[in-house]
């Protein structure tokens, strides 16, 4: 029995290891999230706070910042503060007691937040990913956080290399992140592309006949078929570019 336990659980370890190892550049880039929930009232208040906090400490270098609110899912009405993408040397390097960032945060931001939330770390896959400066210059972004069924990420990838190549042909935005970091509830890719409005948001953009012309007649129903079978579930979250 205890041959068994120790057999199932390096199998556990190793299942999650090929999800995190996902990104197969010599230095991973990644980025930092942390949701925020301004106090009641106090949403411009805590926008410009957060836009001061970072013009004067994450504008450049390695560890450039952004402020994006949820409009909606589950968490409406929270912000979301993500720093990079960066490097993980960068997180050893970053700005903590040094000109007062710390301070800086504990006197201006600080009193204006309600609670925090989740503190993540998301790999961006360069490989599966297409128009990060297209995102960056919207308005708008819809975020997915995916949980797959154990051991389907190499049938994940397969769909996701095609989503980008459409995404490509349309001119969308389309980013892949892994979580590199397991926990019970966390989920184990994040799926983030870009609209302008919600008019836009609302209607078919053309992916399907997009996507069936450069992989054949019916080539969309397949894709969709396999992927409920890959998925386990996501949780979806339209979110604000706060400029």
């Amino acid at each position: 029995m205890k041959k068994r336990i120790i057999g199932l659980a390096i199998a556990l370890f190793f299942s999650f290891t090929i999800v995190a190892q996902t990104n197969e550049e010599k230095e991973q880039t990644v980025v930092e999230s942390v949701y925020m929930l301004p106090k009641k009232g106090m949403n411009q208040e805590f926008e410009k706070a957060i836009k001061a906090h970072n013009d004067k400490f994450h504008q450049k270098g390695d560890h450039v910042a952004g402020l994006r609110r949820v409009d909606y899912g589950d968490r409406a009405g929270w912000y979301v503060w993500i720093m990079g993408p960066t490097t993980y040397s960068a997180l050893d390097s970053r700005p903590m007691e040094e000109g007062g960032h710390q301070d800086d945060w504990k006197k201006n931001v600080d009193p204006l937040v309600e609670k925090y939330g989740s503190v993540s770390l998301w790999n961006y896959n360069e490989k599966l990913s297409f128009g990060k400066d297209i995102l960056v210059k919207s308005k708008y972004y819809e975020a997915w956080a995916i949980h797959l069924k154990k051991g389907q990420y190499y049938r994940f990838k397969s769909i996701a290399t095609k989503l980008m190549k459409t995404s490509e042909k349309l001119g969308f935005a389309f980013l892949v992140f892994n979580n590199p970091l397991h926990t019970t509830k966390s989920a184990d890719v994040g799926m983030v592309w870009n609209f302008d409005n919600y008019a836009d948001w609302s209607k078919d953009q053309g992916y399907k006949k997009a996507f069936e012309e450069i992989y054949g007649e019916g080539s969309w129903q397949n894709m969709y078929d396999e992927w409920m079978d890959v998925i386990e579930d996501y949780d979806a979250e339209l979110r604000t570019i706060i400029k």
